[in-house]
Order: structure tokens, then sequence, then C-alpha cells
């Protein structure tokens, strides 16, 4: 028999067998359902076994002359693998290499003869003959394999169930949004495709926080323009499934690509193109939120499928406003931040009744605020107002919730208020780690330190890549009783984060708090830059308490001449560590009455742990209200 050329082979890998000159995949006697170009895709990877097979290449090869999106290629090897029914931890046919492309590492056999299959009956149809004990013994046996076989099925599937569901107790799905790549070919575009990535986080941490973590901006950000695996980010987040996203065109008109990957064995789930103008975004987000829950099979229930259908339509250029005050907001600079206010006050020029711009507004204050560069008495009633609009115009928000209990916490000492509204924007949005970082730092405020560790470890599950919500939870665990695990949390992030100074603050007071002076003085040595003025008061706390009250005294002279912000607070923390307790209660008593941010803390501050016993302490507590 004359041998055919390789391209009229037929194919054979594992039960199937793929014909390239009739077009068709059998699995056995059934034939399988492709696209053309699922099987030229298929077919391209099968003639290149054991090869890498670029997706340039592949878009050549199976789109020639025509511009596609890597989405629809992706789409393809999706298609592939479910219709080769791969679907476990390991690849069994189609290789995902990160970056570059595929590689079909199944064993392949060539076969030159007929490839169609054939239903061949058996020649002979006389029943073997066999002996009746013999027969019953064979039944017997039998009925035993069958009945163990079962059995044995039957524990599996009820202990692997209870595995399922222990899983799913003991933790959510989790999921990052990759930041949106920005492909327009203009860097000034920056701005659309950081509001893209923060809009779709929102959209899908709104989705079904019971059972779908989200990964906080902070975190996923720290990926942006850096080249790792989904798997390697997978097992840096504890992320089981991640999004990646880009977005092309110009003008009004967006392009935007979707990818869904399973982490776990970087496979490919879904893959969409989306063109939409920029003020119809929203739309865009609730399709991804759908294709999303659809595909890690998350069933929404009613309230949440209402939730993803409730979005107010906007103008392009108020929506625009919008991202570009987000963008720089989330700079935190004073620079930034007001330039960010000036957009989020042109989005309500536009449009005086969109929440998210008055949302804007009040963080816009708080940070300003917060920076020491806007008066308290003149950013609070602002801050306030905005938040208030931004509830009476959408009540859903819970970055407003979070804003007005930050403001009737951290202002108004009004604690029952401020808990009330951190709890409405936890049940609004499980998965905002600043609510949960916020609540944390209020309850701790309370002396309620167990629950408030507990609140900023999910912040931390949900952020774990930002270096304050870490610091944070170093000092809770400290405050709760836990000075080593604490010790250990800061000196973990420092490694990371060495250039972070807060970190070395935190460290440097725990040290000082626990007589470990010369560590502590170290740590402050450490900063990169200029002492800075919560450093320096620290330093005249711990100088106080080692015995070097001189210095100490030339800080406090520094701390009171160059009045910087907080200086009743600070001037009570180094008198105290002096052993004066008469002049702290004073100057607590000052920044009461010039309702210093700070007060909204001083129960919680170990530096102050000297007055506890002192009546006037305790006088001080009642005076602002604060629960027993």
């Amino acid at each position: 028999m004359a041998t055919l050329p390789p391209e009229q082979c037929s194919y054979e890998f594992g039960p199937y067998r793929l014909n390239p000159v009739q077009g068709t995949l059998f699995d056995g006697t059934r034939k399988i359902s492709l696209t053309p170009k699922a099987f030229q895709t298929l077919l391209v990877l099968v003639e290149r076994r054991g090869e890498v097979v670029t997706k340039e290449e592949l878009l050549n090869k199976v789109w020639p002359g025509t511009f596609v999106e890597e989405a629809t290629l992706a789409q393809n090897i999706f298609t592939l693998r479910k219709q080769l029914q791969e679907d476990g931890a390991e690849a069994q046919y189609i290789e995902t290499i990160p970056k570059r492309g595929y590689r079909f590492i199944a064993t392949v056999r060539l076969d030159q003869h007929s490839t169609e299959p054939l239903n061949l009956q058996p020649i002979n149809k006389v029943p073997l003959q066999v002996p009746v004990q013999s027969r019953t013994r064979v039944r017997s046996l039998w009925a035993v394999v069958v009945a163990a076989t079962l059995l044995i099925l039957g524990a599996a599937g009820y202990w692997f169930g209870r595995a399922r569901v222990s899983r799913s107790e003991r933790r959510r799905v989790m999921l990052v949004v990759l930041p949106v790549q920005n492909l327009t070919g203009d860097p000034a575009r920056e701005y659309v495709s950081d509001g893209l990535t923060e809009e779709i986080i929102a959209q899908l941490g709104e989705l079904s926080p019971q059972r779908l973590g989200v990964i906080a901006r902070t975190s996923s950000m720290a990926y942006k323009g850096v080249e790792k695996t989904a798997g390697q980010i997978g097992r840096e987040l504890r992320v089981d499934y991640l999004l990646e996203c880009s977005v092309r065109g110009s003008g009004e008109r967006l392009r935007v690509t979707v990818q869904l990957i399973r982490t776990r064995d970087e496979t490919h789930l879904w893959a969409e193109n989306y063109d939409r103008a920029l003020g119809d975004v929203l739309s865009l987000q609730t399709a991804v939120a759908r294709e999303v829950a659809n595909r890690i099979r998350l069933t929404l229930s009613p309230e949440e499928q209402a939730r993803l259908t409730h979005s107010r339509p906007v103008q392009p250029e108020v929506y625009d406003a919008c991202l570009r005050g987000r963008f720089l907001w989330n700079k935190r600079t004073p620079e930034t931040v007001a330039s960010a206010e000036a957009y989020f006050q042109q989005a309500l020029q536009m449009d005086p009744g969109y929440a998210p711009a008055y949302a804007g507004l009040a963080d816009c204050y708080q940070v300003m605020m917060n920076l020491g560069k806007l008066p308290v008495s003149e950013g609070l009633p602002q801050a306030r107002a905005a938040a208030i609009k931004a509830l009476e115009l959408d009540d859903t928000l819970a970055e407003a919730h979070t804003s007005l209990a930050s403001i009737k916490g951290d202002f108004d000492w009004d604690w029952r208020g401020a808990e009330a509204e951190y709890r409405q924007a936890l049940t609004l949005n499980l998965n905002y780690a600043t609510a949960h970082h916020w609540y944390g730092e209020f309850l701790a405020g309370m002396g309620r330190f167990d629950e408030a560790t507990n609140e900023i470890q999910k912040a931390a599950e949900l952020d774990p890549l930002s270096p304050v919500i870490a610091v944070t939870l170093g000092q809770m665990f400290c405050r709760a009783g836990q000075c080593e695990r604490g010790i250990e949390q800061l000196k973990r992030t420092l490694a990371i984060y060495p250039d972070f100074t807060e970190g070395h603050e935190a460290l440097a007071e725990i040290y000082g708090h626990q007589g470990m002076y010369a560590q502590a003085l170290s740590e402050l040595a450490k900063e990169p830059q200029a002492l800075r003025k919560h450093s320096m008061v620290l330093s005249g706390y711990v100088l106080a308490r080692a015995g070097r009250k001189q210095e100490a005294l030339d800080v406090l002279r520094q701390v009171k001449r160059d009045e910087l912000q907080h200086i009743y607070y600070d001037s009570a923390v180094i008198y105290l560590a002096l052993g004066d307790k008469d002049t702290p209660i004073a100057s607590l008593e000052k920044a009461r009455l010039n309702h210093d941010f700070f007060m909204a803390y001083f129960r919680s501050d170990f530096k102050l742990e000297g007055l506890r016993s002192d009546p006037r302490y305790a006088d001080l507590c009642r005076r602002m209200n604060m629960p027993q």
C-alpha cells in the first residue's frame, strides 16, 4: 500500500481521531462538533506537537491577513479544552506557556488508513460455553466486586462532598482583577484603564460578597507592568481566578478585551471582546460580572441579580471626569488630591445628581485633612455634606457609608452612628478592604481589640500587598496582647517595604513600650527621609522612657516651637513619658476642645496607659461619651 503524505494522515491521541482532510474529530464513534477555526487551531497544535506555538503564529495561521484579538484565540483554546474534556489540574493535551503560547503535549499516533470510525459487529455470535458452576462463581465474584466498587465510590463521593462543603465554609472563592492594560497608544488615556480597573473591582466586589472575595485595588495595581504567570500571581495573592483586561480605541469608543483564567492550572475559562462608548462602560461591567459568575459557577440570588441590573446612565463627559478624579485621588499627594477635587466638581457641574462624584469629594476632603492641608474647621463640614449628599442620591454606595462612618467616628465622636455606618458599608460590600481596615481601627479605639484584629485580618486578606494594612495588623496584634506576633508581622512587612516610614515608626513605638530603647531609636534612624513629625514625637517618647531627659525636653521644645499639628496630643505623650501626669491631662483636654483626630483613638494608645488609673482620665472618657 502506498504511503500517504503527512497532511493526508489521521492523527490519534488518547481516545480521539483527527482527520485533517475531512475536517473531523471523533471520540470513538462520536463525532465532536467544532467550529472551523477551532478545528484549525487544534490541527496546527497537533502538527507542531511537542513544540511551543506562539500566539502570533496561531493567529497568523488560523486567521491569515486578518486582525484578531488574542481573546478570540483564547476562546478557541477554551472551546477545545472543553470538547477534549480537559478539566483536571494538569493539562492532558494543550499546555499553556505563559506569555508565549501553547504546546500540544499528548502522544500522537499517525494512521494512514481510513479515518472514519467503523461500527464493527463480532463475526462469531456464538456465545462462549461456560459451566454452570463456574458461571455462578463468576456472578458471585462480580457481585462482590460491583458492591465493593459502589461502596468505595459512594464513600469517596460522600467525603469529596464533605470536603467541598468544608472548603466552601472555610473560605470564599478569591479573584483578582489585574490592572487593565492601556493599548490605546496614548499614555494620556492611562486614567481610563486605571479607572476601568477600579470600576470592575467595585462591580465584582458587590456581586456576591459572601461567596466571592475580590482583591482590592492596592494589591491589584502592584502587578501593573509586571511580567508574572497566572500561577505565580495566584500563589502570591492566594486567589483562585484572575481577570485580565485590555482597552483599545480612541475618542469615546472603546474596545475592551476580557479573559478569565483559573490560576491553579492557568486554564483560560472565558474570553470576550466588548465595544462600548465611554459613557456606557457600566453596562460592560455588568456583562463582565454576569459572565464571571457563570464561569465560576456562582449562583446569584434574586437580590444580587437586581443589584447587578441597577445602574444609572451617565454622560460620557461626567464619567470621564470621575475617572480622572479617582486616578489622581489614588496618588494621595496634596497636589493630586487637589486636582482630583477639581475633576469631581467638574463632574457635578455637568450632572449634579451623580452620587459617585459626591463620594469622591468626601474622600478628597478627608485626605486633605489627614495630610494637614485643610483645617478641620473648614474641611469637616464639606466632607460631611458631600458624603450625606452621595447617600441621599444612592444609599447603596459602600464608599460613601465608609466616608460618613469615618467622619462620625474620627471627628464627631458619634460612636454608635459611626459603627452603624461601618456595618452598613460592609453589608453592602463585604469585599471593601478600606471599610474593614477603618472599622478595625475604630474598634481598637473603643478598646475592642479582638474584634479589631479580626477586621484588620479580613482587610489584609482582601488587600494582601497594602503596606499600611500590614502595619496596622502588626499594631493590632500588639494591642491585643500578642506583641511577639506583632513584631514579626512588622518585620515581615519592612522586609518587603524597607522604605515604608510608618512601618519603622510602628516597630519603634512597640520597642519603646517594651523598654527596648536602643532598638527603637535604631528603627527611627533607618527612615529614608529626614525625621518627620510623628517620628520626632516618638523619639521624644523613647528618649524620655530611656531616662535621657534633656534630649527628650529638646524634642518637646521643638514640637511646641514648630506648632505642629496635634501639638497638644503629642505634648501629652512626651510629658507622660517624663513622669508628669498633670500636664498630660491638661494637654489632652486641650486636644479634645480642638477636636484633634487622635483623640478618637487615645484610649487604645499604650503610650498613654500610665494615665488609665487616674480618675481624671476616666472623666475625660465620659466627656467624650466613650462606651464602657
